[in-house]
């Protein structure tokens, strides 16, 4: 191309922008909101990013904060549980040895009629 030929073009280039310049402010506008828009849309991804990441790891804490609670109360019930049933056993081994005793004391009061009117003096039974 010539320099005569450049010289036109840019004369009507020049005319084009001053009937459109409405349209090259919006186009510039744009493009500026569009490259400053996609720099932060990269931060925002980014972002939402981390906050994802963080969100898992606390659900998974979470998770095992709340397995952790469970296995710690289920070895407390089991230890409480087999507690009571040791509890029981020497209770019921306790009242057995109770029953036995009464059965003697009462067998050895009615082999010595002497014992029951000691016994009811001892009470504070003085006459019968």
């Amino acid at each position: 191309m010539t320099s005569l030929s450049i010289k036109k073009n840019l004369k009507k280039f020049g005319v084009w922008c001053i009937q459109h310049w409405r349209w090259l402010v919006f186009a510039s506008v744009a493009l500026i909101a569009y490259l400053a828009g996609r720099k932060s849309a990269k931060n925002l991804w980014k972002q939402a990013e981390l906050a994802r990441n963080h969100y898992k790891q606390e659900a998974e804490a979470i998770e095992k904060a709340h397995n952790d609670k469970n296995k710690s109360i289920e070895k407390v019930e089991n230890e409480h549980k087999s507690k009571i049933k040791d509890a029981e056993k020497k209770n019921a081994i306790a009242f057995s040895t109770l029953q036995e005793k009464e059965k003697l004391a009462v067998e050895e009061l009615l082999a010595n009629p002497e014992k029951i009117d000691e016994s009811l003096k001892n009470i504070g039974i003085d006459e019968v």
